[in-house]
């Protein structure tokens, strides 16, 4: 290396604030081995196709790489890049990477980025990870396989149904269900009486999507006494809306002695199919001792009369703060004065929180927007995007970050509010996808939300 080579030592910020891409493969390329990685990570966030050929040179492992841990990240993160770019000149190498990388972090990123650029080449070898030794393998390689939605895959995915890991077999639940074929719903089933709680609600999510050809295996599911399966089941069933589960839902409804969490979840189901036979067991839940049994039974009853699909909103106030959720959700009322609310939707999918910050009046929230930061980077998380904002006659700040684990990424959100000296945090934390699925329900809680007192 000439003396001007090993003179360069780049800015990698400046770089990416730049969005210079010669610069960053240079950088990619650096005899440091730590500049290498931060290289890698920074055309990971700036996504360009120029780099294509440099991240393949990144990714390609070879064995004295084994002395340098670093280069490890320096490998999954241009696989990531790849994934995020989505060439196709990346599926070879990608490939490779799958099956000759020695670490098993590279592994499944390979995998994940195959699902991502989302080529049918990709089915086989990613059929083939299946039998990789690595249960963070061989989950991701699941997921990519459901995401192509390739029928090739159908017969190994069922296999790993039986997987001896429960996030394989939680997200080969998921894959049936995107491939939809109906030879999976006695597996499926069948996964309903796993011993992990995930996998047995992504199989009732499963089913659900393969549609009403599943829906006499989920009516024999809805006999079980598991009280939370059965309400699973009955708000799958509610989103199909086939008719023939009008009747088996009634009846359980009418058995006062069932759970009041079962019951709210069969009343939603009827309200969502519609059928007129549900009317009068819905006018008797009116009269239920529980007031979240009278709420849905209301709301059912709206639906049916109107003919839509709307849903219960409940309002919550205490004097201090006011908002509005979907009832789906459960929010709970803490004696902790600064965590007023805790709570969380859909097996605990995303869970929230409403803190309340003490002595606050000379606290601006650009100010508690630092102070939040401090916590991200001391538990190793890191921010993606910051926004100020007005809501009505407070001041507010909305953080969204993530928190890397092993195998998956927590996305953290928290909208701060302040109204003269009172500010109080909403905090949403979960997986990526499940915020994408809730995305509607934050938003309305967020944009009901209001510090009452002045």
């Amino acid at each position: 290396m000439d003396s001007k080579e090993q003179e360069f030592k780049p800015n990698i910020d400046d770089l990416e604030a730049k969005k210079d891409i010669k610069g960053l493969i240079k950088a990619l390329k650096h005899e440091d081995h730590i500049v290498r990685k931060q290289a890698a990570v920074s055309l990971k966030k700036v996504g360009d196709k120029s780099a294509v050929e440099a991240l393949i040179e990144a990714l390609n492992y070879e064995k004295w790489e084994d002395k340098y841990t670093v280069l490890i990240a320096v490998r999954e993160n241009a696989a990531e890049a790849l994934g995020i770019i989505g060439d196709k000149r990346a599926i070879e190498p990608l490939i490779k990477a799958l099956f000759e990388d020695t670490d098993e972090e590279v592994r499944w990123k390979a995998a994940a980025a195959l699902g991502k650029i989302g080529d049918p080449l990709a089915v086989e070898p990613l059929i083939h990870a299946l039998n990789d030794e690595s249960w963070t393998v061989r989950r991701t390689v699941t997921i990519s396989l459901g995401d192509l939605g390739d029928k090739r895959a159908f017969d190994f995915i069922l296999k790993s149904m039986n997987d001896k890991d429960w996030h394989v077999r939680k997200y080969a639940a998921v894959a049936l269900g995107k491939i939809g074929d109906e030879r999976a719903i006695d597996p499926l089933v069948k996964g309903l009486n796993d011993e992990d709680g995930d996998v047995r609600w992504k199989s009732i999510i499963a089913l659900g999507n393969i549609g009403t050809s599943a829906v006499e295996p989920l009516l024999k599911a809805f006999e079980t006494d598991n009280w939370q399966t059965k309400s699973r089941v009955a708000e799958v069933l509610g989103k199909i809306g086939d008719k023939r589960a009008v009747s088996p839902l009634i009846q359980t409804l009418n058995n006062k002695n069932q759970n009041k969490y079962v019951r709210g979840r069969i009343i939603e189901a009827l309200g969502k199919i519609g059928d007129e036979r549900a009317v009068e067991p819905l006018i008797k839940a009116l009269d239920d001792k529980y007031i979240y049994v009278r709420l849905k039974a209301e709301n059912a009853l709206d639906t049916i009369k109107t003919k839509g699909t709307g849903s219960w909103i409940v309002h919550y106030e205490n004097g201090e703060i006011s908002f509005d959720y979907p009832h789906s959700w459960e929010i709970i009322e803490t004696t902790d004065e600064k965590k007023v609310i805790k709570g969380g939707v859909a097996n605990n999918a995303i869970n929230f929180s409403i803190n309340r910050l003490e002595e606050a009046e000379d606290i601006k929230v650009k100010e508690f927007s630092g102070i939040l930061k401090n916590v991200f980077l001391m538990q190793n998380s890191k921010i993606i995007s910051e926004m100020e904002f007005k809501a009505k006659d407070m001041d507010a700040i909305i953080l969204v970050g993530e928190n890397p684990h092993k195998v998956s990424l927590t996305k953290i959100m928290i909208i701060a509010f302040k109204k003269k000296d009172l500010l109080f945090y909403l905090w949403f934390a979960g997986e990526h996808e499940n915020f994408e699925l809730f995305n509607e329900d934050i938003d309305f809680i967020v944009d009901s939300f209001h510090i009452q007192n002045s």
